[in-house]
């Protein structure tokens, strides 16, 4: 049996170790601890706890990522008190089922063009993660992703405290609810649910989106909103094999070198407006990301893999061709697999400085759209391929509404004819939506584990679901103690030493955290300690090499005294 969750004073008071350090702190980290996941409030207040018995000054505070998006996406890596941040906690993984670590750690792509919002700078991992991302030989592949997790292992940019599993609720009438939610490649998917004498059914997403084009976030919060709206040129086909299979895109051949690639586009799919999908919509995406004046965070990437907008071109209505400047693994996994196409016909008119004010972001109000034989559409938010149509947005009560699109290309299971997405915070008020027939499925950030037990199976369903996924305290590597070491005792002493120094004092605080306990007094069980950024599960997670990291607070001193401080 899984067991109840504490409190984060409740487990600290039970831990090896002093009290919180008495003598004056070594220096100060502003520490910002996500507000919409319980648990993770536990031990994000335990993990300051922690670090605070090493002698940090620590000032922990609840944020909405609302706050914490734009801090982290500071371009100048500027630290807290200078509007930027310290460090956070936060639950990811990259944006492909295939391990791809290339699209957030390497120095390439800093903010804004990136999302190495963390700042990761290490020759080392950036050798590695481009002999993963450039070999087609799958040896060379395994070498290089073992050589990032080794690097990882010993510096540890960030602390992965555990790699969690998803508990998700649902209505004990539902079938076809097989798979977590996992942006941005799987998400409700509601076509594919069946509710006895129920053609319409509702489910819960924490936080309000900040944005719903694709191209900006890959958050739950937008993608389990956007995602029944669009489609990728290459799809997921179950949760339990996790494998490509064309979606959009019927095939995609590539060179013996992988370099040059033929995309072939699936002809008789229709946009929601009624006008067909066309190899022009696929270059208008691309375009677009690659177009700075529309400020996509995937753009840094975007350059690595093609190098510029001239490595495509339409080739014929349903053909696109690609020269990519060398292989690269990011592209069918990433590129193809990942990314949503948008509309040319429905979106190219929008300037790119209104692209996340306009409704296809809000889901408020209308537009028209012209087609191509000069009739108009009325659109009430994106217009995609997929499965569901946008209904609109009401802010009032916080809902999005779909209506199944009667033209989709394939077929669906479901029998649900309208879908809401309705934003409820808190785990407490998402069960007795739950309860009470308001909803039938949840997305995992309501962190359910440790209420598993008060469900009853009358009117709640108890699924658990690898998430893939890690929960983590990143840092902000331009921070001049922890990140680049050049305040640090060590580092005045012998600049030489700086990250060296830096690199003590991550160590310190990954050896203060008691992953086990928290593991099974907060996460109730559900789940793994953590080591490195990749999955647990993952083929390309190394178990003989990454051994669990002690909780050792004797150890986690010695390495702070190492960088220079004195106790």
């Amino acid at each position: 049996m899984k067991k109840a969750g504490l409190t984060a004073t409740a487990l600290g008071a039970s831990l090896a170790g002093p009290k919180a350090f008495a003598a004056p702190p070594f220096f100060k980290l502003y520490l910002m601890i996500p507000n919409n996941q319980p648990a993770r409030m536990v031990w994000g207040t335990l993990a300051a706890q922690q670090m605070a018995k090493l002698g940090i000054d620590v000032v922990s505070s609840f944020n909405p990522f609302t706050v914490i998006g734009p801090r982290r996406a500071n371009a100048d890596g500027a630290t807290h008190v200078d509007g930027g941040w310290d460090a956070y906690l936060e639950r990811y993984y990259y944006n492909s089922i295939l391990p791809v670590p290339n699209t957030l750690f390497h120095s390439d792509l800093f903010p804004p063009a990136g999302q190495n919002f963390y700042r990761v700078n290490d020759p080392e991992i950036d050798k590695a993660l481009e002999q993963y991302g450039s070999s087609s030989d799958p040896q060379m592949r395994a070498e290089a992703i073992r050589a990032f997790e080794k690097r990882w292992y010993d510096t540890e940019p960030m602390t992965i405290l555990f790699y969690p599993e998803d508990v998700i609720a649902v209505n004990p009438r539902l079938s076809g609810f097989n798979g977590t939610t996992f942006n941005p490649v799987f998400f409700p998917d509601p076509e594919n649910w069946t509710i006895e004498d129920q053609d319409t059914a509702a489910f819960a997403s924490w936080a309000p989106p900040s944005s719903l084009v694709p191209m900006y976030t890959s958050g739950y919060n937008e993608a389990n909103i956007f995602g029944p709206v669009y489609n990728r040129l290459f799809e997921y086909d179950s949760w339990q094999n996790k494998e490509l299979v064309p979606a959009l895109a019927t095939s995609a051949e590539p060179s013996a070198d992988g370099k040059a690639w033929t995309v072939r586009i699936r002809e008789g799919v229709l946009w929601h407006s009624g006008e067909e999908l066309t190899a022009n919509d696929v270059k208008f995406t691309w375009d677009v990301i690659m177009n700075p004046a529309y400020g996509c965070q995937y753009k840094a990437a975007f350059d690595q893999i093609f190098g510029s907008p001239n490595a495509y071109k339409v080739t014929g209505r349903y053909e696109i061709q690609v020269e990519l400047p060398a292989y690269s693994i990011l592209f069918k996994d990433w590129v193809l697999g990942a990314m949503a196409i948008m509309p040319e016909h429905a979106y190219k008119d929008i300037p790119p400085e209104s692209f996340r004010s306009h409704a296809i972001s809000t889901w408020l109000g209308s537009y028209e759209v012209t087609k191509s034989d000069g009739s108009t559409y009325t659109a009430y938010g994106a217009i995609g391929t997929g499965p569901w149509m946008v209904d609109g947005h009401d802010p009032a009560r916080r809902s999005y509404k779909y209506t199944k699109n009667p033209d989709y290309w394939k077929e669906t299971p479901g029998n649900i004819e309208t879908f809401y997405i309705v934003n409820i915070q808190g785990a407490d008020s998402v069960l007795s939506a739950l309860k009470a027939g308001e909803i039938d499925a949840h997305d995992p950030m309501y962190d359910i584990a440790s209420l598993a037990d008060t469900i009853d199976e009358s009117w709640g369903k108890v699924q658990a679901f690898d998430s893939f996924k890690w929960q983590h305290v990143c840092y902000n590597l331009s921070h001049p103690v922890f990140g680049t070491g050049v305040d640090t005792p060590l580092g005045k002493q012998d600049p030489s030493r700086a990250a060296e120094a830096a690199a003590y004092i991550r160590k310190a605080i990954s050896y203060a955290m008691p992953r086990d306990q928290i593991v099974n007094e907060i996460a109730s069980g559900y789940g793994h300690p953590g080591t490195v950024p990749i999955p647990w599960s993952a083929p390309e997670y190394d178990h003989e090499m990454l051994k669990p990291i002690a909780f050792d607070m004797d150890l986690a001193r010695e390495f702070m005294t190492k960088a220079g401080y004195t106790y």
